[in-house]
């Protein structure tokens, strides 16, 4: 049994490590599978934050120095802090609800290159970002349910700030304001497996799954990119109360359409994996805490643009019905 697991999160390191990691000059958040899915409550709250500090220039898949290609505007750093809160509803075993609101406290800096003179500009602020609203049904198949199947729907609307205060009469681009001032459309698909896990009695979930999203114009016509996420990972159950997760997480995202925007495409989109180790604990049977560490295999940009070294995601959930 131990050797199967052992194979099993080899394989999962295997199939995406060839794939890749993203930056984008702006903002980033972590392409992650919620932990919370593993959850089989029937009303479920949770609180999340993400720590994500992109302070390394890198040009393709070279770490760079800033202003390695000269443009507008050279990005030097962007500290992304979002706590999130998200509330999940399941009416039945076949459908889930969900919304998640989150709260962005960023520092972006960028060097503004004014008609040849360098001008450093840099940016704090704390506001509410865009609501995201999912619908997931899912299809049980095989023996005793030991397979799924998921179709995923949903939606985020414009309800973040999107003017923050300005900073020698500019504000940041778009896409990096709390929110973007665009509706969104999020679809996906996914499959779970359940193998017997290590230790009597314990199970072992895999799950895989492949979601897209469009993003509308929002504000000045900005339109950031469309993305596709992937990922494969599991959860294994070391004790009663301890489990260790890992996952691989994929996204490809396009160029963005900068509008009226003086900002440069070219700087944005690429390509990205992760490899996400991590861990959760079981307080009781309604409350579980877990933290995960992502870290980039591989990193693609086009253009230059600026890239985190690893990003922090931790979260608490609490079971209600």
């Amino acid at each position: 049994m131990f050797r199967r697991l052992v194979v099993v999160l080899a394989v999962t390191i295997a199939v995406t490590a060839p794939l890749a990691a993203i930056a984008s000059c702006g903002s980033e958040n972590c392409p992650l599978d919620r932990v919370s899915f593993w959850d089989e409550s029937r009303l479920s709250l949770e609180l999340t934050e993400q720590y994500i500090d992109q302070d390394q220039p890198r040009v393709g898949t070279h770490d760079a120095v800033v202003g390695a290609i000269p443009a507008h505007h050279d990005e030097v750093r962007t500290v992304n802090r979002i706590t999130s809160a998200r509330a999940a509803y399941r009416p039945s075993r076949s459908w889930t609800v969900s919304a998640a609101l989150p709260f962005v406290n960023r520092t972006h800096e960028h060097i503004h290159n004014h008609m040849g003179v360098p001008e450093y500009q840099r940016w704090n602020y704390a506001h509410v970002g865009d609501l995201e609203a999912l619908a997931v049904r899912r299809f049980a198949a095989g023996p005793e349910a030991k397979r799924a199947f998921f179709l995923t729907a949903g939606f985020k609307a414009p309800t973040g700030v999107t003017e923050v205060e300005e900073v020698d009469g500019d504000q940041p681009e778009p896409s990096a304001r709390p929110g973007t001032g665009s509706w969104d459309v999020l679809a996906g698909l996914g499959a779970e497996w359940t193998l017997r896990g290590p230790g009597a009695g314990r199970e072992m979930p895999i799950r895989a799954g492949v979601n897209g999203r469009w993003n509308g114009r929002g504000t000045e016509n900005y339109q950031v990119g469309a993305e596709l996420t992937g990922y494969l990972g599991t959860e294994v159950a070391v004790t009663s109360a301890a489990s260790v997760l890992l996952q691989t997480n994929l996204r490809i995202k396009a160029k963005d359409d900068v509008g009226d925007f003086f900002a440069e495409a070219g700087n944005t989109g690429g390509t990205a994996v992760y490899v996400s180790p991590g861990v959760k604990f079981a307080i009781g049977r309604q409350l579980s805490l877990y933290g995960l560490v992502q870290l980039p295999v591989y990193q693609r940009v086009n253009g230059i643009q600026i890239v985190s070294d690893s990003n922090l995601y931790f979260g608490v959930s609490r079971a209600i019905l």
